[in-house]
């Protein structure tokens, strides 16, 4: 993003002369928020830590279910291959339930660069839709239809 200041400023001989001075400021969080694309979400991404939106469960069950939840999905890796195919690795202790997450491996991802969305599966068939927040540097995938924000950690 480019700001331009324009500054009228007189002289000592009563002529006005103006002094433009172009001024160049990439203002990180503007850029940010405009730029969105394919390079921003390829590579690997850890689940550094997994919260939910609803507040916790009232009932033990509940409660047992969004800790299984967080153990099945805290250190998994989601995988954006830079040829288009998601791969999804889970953690050795995640439960049983969560290996069926697998079936998403080696299907094509997509993204929507406006909605700062990320689409795994095809065209007609997302079998998972992310919403990728960015705040204050570290990027938030929210799983769409769940009440899942995964705060995410690219790996290097």
């Amino acid at each position: 993003m480019t700001i331009f200041f324009v500054i009228s400023v007189k002289v000592a001989d009563g002529m006005n002369r103006i002094l433009i001075i172009a001024i160049f400021l990439a203002v990180p969080s503007l850029v940010t928020a405009q730029k969105f694309g394919r390079e921003q979400i390829v590579g690997a991404w850890t689940t550094r830590e997994v919260s939910v939106t609803q507040p916790s469960g009232q009932t033990p069950v509940e409660n047992a279910t969004v800790e299984k939840t967080k153990r099945g999905l805290v250190n998994s890796r989601f995988i954006f291959k830079p040829n288009g195919l998601f791969v999804l690795q889970l953690p050795i202790n995640a439960p049983t339930e969560f290996r069926e997450l697998e079936s998403m491996n080696n299907k094509m991802w997509h993204i929507r660069s406006k909605e700062r969305m990320v689409f795994v599966g095809s065209l007609d068939d997302d079998l998972m839709t992310i919403n990728v927040k960015i705040v204050n540097g570290s990027y938030y995938f929210l799983i769409r239809d769940t009440p899942l924000v995964l705060r995410m950690e690219r790996s290097r």
